[in-house]
């Protein structure tokens, strides 16, 4: 009797996401050195190894899912947004709010995501773990998709008051919470490397305050009728959640390797 072949198997999901997100290369042209500068990579300068075997992200996603629940959050917004101009929302809502708290977040906070685009790209390039530069990747459009949301809703306001503008225009002008922002965005990410991206932008701030931030402002929204605004930052809290994860392993690679090596 003839053996039966074993029928092929593919892997679950969980298999199939370490074997996609733990894949390296071996550079045979240029030394690791090369590959990831010490200046754009960061301090310490771990081997890749050390990191293939360390770094382990408690939010793990793949690109499928992330497509889909990005499209989901975007359909919800948008359908919202048709609600609200339908029923001429903004022209209803307290001024002191829609001029005040909403009018402020709101162009103060477009630029800063763009420039968080930049800080995402550089892990996504130089972060020495696969799955560091696919979470980074993400975090890269979903920046995008940040700003670009936010100053498509500041245009929606501009008839009401000219303000909305400086969603465009607030890095430009001088003044002090101009001046605070952009010192501030660029030592954590325009002048920072990708191990300083992780730990300032993903850890320290999206961990401590963007999360908080945008959890607080969709309560508030939602309490002054303002279902739009409070929908577009539920879903853009939901993407922050995720990035705040990219910090973490990074930060605890190193207190693993301090650990073993007695530091």
């Amino acid at each position: 009797m003839k053996p039966v072949p074993n029928e092929p198997r593919l892997p679950t999901r969980d298999e199939f996401y370490d074997l996609a997100n733990r894949l390296e290369w071996t550079p045979k042209y240029v030394s690791e050195e090369e590959l990831f500068p010490v200046d754009m990579h960061g301090l310490p300068y771990l081997p890749i190894d050390v990191w293939a075997k360390t770094y382990d992200a408690p939010y793990k996603v793949l690109y499928r899912e992330y497509v889909k629940n990005q499209r989901q959050k975007d359909q919800m917004v948008f359908s919202v947004r048709d609600a609200a101009a339908r029923a001429e929302l903004d022209r209803k809502l307290d001024p002191v709010y829609h001029g005040g708290a909403f009018c402020f977040h709101i162009t103060a906070i477009p630029i800063p995501e763009y420039t968080a685009v930049v800080g995402e790209l550089r892990m996504a390039r130089f972060g020495k773990a696969g799955e560091w530069r696919n979470l980074a990747t993400y975090g890269s459009m979903d920046e995008t998709r940040h700003a670009q949301l936010q100053i498509l809703l500041s245009h929606d306001k501009i008839n009401i008051n000219p303000k909305f503008a400086y969603a465009h225009k607030l890095f430009w002008v001088d003044g002090w919470v101009s001046d605070f922002a952009r010192k501030f965005f660029d030592d954590i990410i325009t002048a920072a490397d990708a191990v300083e991206n992780a730990l300032m932008l993903t850890f320290g701030f999206e961990t401590g305050f963007t999360n908080l931030q945008f959890v607080a402002y969709a309560a508030m929204a939602n309490k002054a009728g303002d279902f739009l605004f409070g929908t577009a930052v539920a879903s853009i809290q939901t993407d922050e959640s995720r990035h705040a994860q990219i910090g973490h392993p990074v930060l605890k690679t190193y207190a693993d390797v301090a650990k073993l090596s007695g530091g």
